[in-house]
């Protein structure tokens, strides 16, 4: 698969971003050319050279994906100079806002009218999950150690129960931060969506989850 930029202009922006990028990290064109490789994607450092010099007239959407992840870039801003001008030419007949171009590349925006089923939609889930799974754990684990912190001091001591108040108020988030994981989980199997696998401590969520489906 191949980016086709109108004029060049395209694949200019990100040879730009890649040597500006490469020489804030101090690697050398052969050291990027290694990384790339080390992902599966073989890049000669000469054709690097050629990437930012705007000598090459397109660009492979797995170069552009082993370029990102190697400098460790959003792969939307090799494609939209987020620091550049406050417009950029995303396509031959197409002129946005940067913000705009980003948000259309990237998605983090849902239309007020994605229809249910829809990409816009569907990422949106996604990301709802990916959120909710980190909320779940951060108040699980909290509760956790609330509680393993209690158990360690004099039983009815101040401390005691101090950690113990902490403790139950914690436990309580982290009833309300899981149960809206189970429905987050629940409202994308019914959509024929399959949620990635929870951490080991959010494990307990799923058993339930499955009688329901079954």
């Amino acid at each position: 698969m191949t980016m086709q930029p109108a004029s060049q202009e395209l694949t200019a922006r990100i040879g730009e971003t890649i040597k500006a990028a490469r020489a804030a990290r101090g690697l050398s064109a052969p050291e990027l050319a290694s990384a790339c490789s080390a992902l599966g994607v073989p890049v000669t450092p000469n054709a690097i050279n050629k990437i930012e010099t705007a000598r090459r007239e397109s660009l492979r959407l797995e170069e552009a994906l082993a370029f990102a992840i190697a400098l460790n870039l959003p792969l939307v801003s090799l494609i939209v100079p987020l620091d550049g001008d406050a417009e950029v030419d995303l396509l031959p007949a197409l002129r946005l806002p940067v913000w705009e171009a980003a948000v259309l590349i990237t998605g983090e925006d849902q239309p007020d009218d994605a229809v249910e089923g829809s990409a816009h939609a569907l990422l949106a889930v996604y990301r709802e999950h990916v959120v909710d799974v980190r909320t779940a754990l951060i108040s699980t684990q909290a509760a956790h150690e609330r509680r393993s912190q209690a158990a360690r001091n004099e039983l009815g001591s101040e401390r005691y129960q101090q950690l113990s108040r902490q403790a139950s108020e914690f436990e309580r988030i982290a009833h309300e931060d899981c149960q809206r994981l189970r429905d987050t989980r629940s409202r994308m199997r019914t959509q024929g969506l399959h949620p990635a696998p929870l951490p080991a401590v959010l494990a307990f969520l799923d058993p339930d989850e499955e009688e329901s489906t079954t």
